[in-house]
């Protein structure tokens, strides 16, 4: 039995020992690990443009718009009518980027934008825009399709007759 306990003694001695021998370092240097990732550019091209069509203002005027979809359905108010012609349509823009991500779609500030006659001073202002998707997310081939309507504010008759024309800024940006 003393050949036993005499074994036992010092091996629980040494274990002791082995357990209050770490020391602290005062200064512990640590290996961390960075990483990046870099994506595709994200683009955007206007396929189609925002037209608002042929028509006549009548009397008081009114309003014309064009929905945010494929089909850019038209709804007119006031004395406004549409006449045959002139291809109303939404605006459809391509956007390409990283597979399976979102984006998010920033169109102008309501009345920030007008058309401006060709050939006069004349305005017509586009109250507002709309979007079919403020946030569409990119296909698993990173495409997406978004389509911009608006509302124009047309005046009585007393502007003048013929084309007016502007620009207006889509931003598209990654979530």
């Amino acid at each position: 039995m003393k050949k036993l306990i005499l074994p036992l003694f010092f091996s629980l001695l040494f274990t002791g020992f082995a357990l209050n021998s770490y020391a602290m370092d005062d200064d512990p240097v640590v290996t961390a690990t960075a990483t990046a990732e870099l994506v595709e550019v994200l683009s955007a091209t206007e396929e189609n443009q925002l037209n608002f069509g042929r028509f006549i203002a009548g009397e008081s005027g009114g309003s014309i718009a064009i929905a945010n979809t494929s089909a850019g359905t038209v709804n007119v108010t006031g004395t406004v009518a549409t006449i045959g012609g002139g291809a109303p349509s939404s605006a459809s823009f391509s956007v390409t980027g990283r597979p399976n991500t979102e984006v998010t779609v920033t169109l102008p500030a309501d009345g920030a934008v007008n058309l401006t006659h060709t050939t006069s001073s004349d305005v017509m202002n586009i109250a507002t825009f709309s979007v079919s998707d403020s946030s569409p997310a990119l296909s698993a081939t990173g495409v997406a399709t978004v389509y911009v309507g608006g509302t124009l504010t047309v005046p009585n008759t007393e502007i003048a007759k013929g084309i007016y024309t502007g620009t207006y800024t889509v931003t598209f940006a990654y979530q």
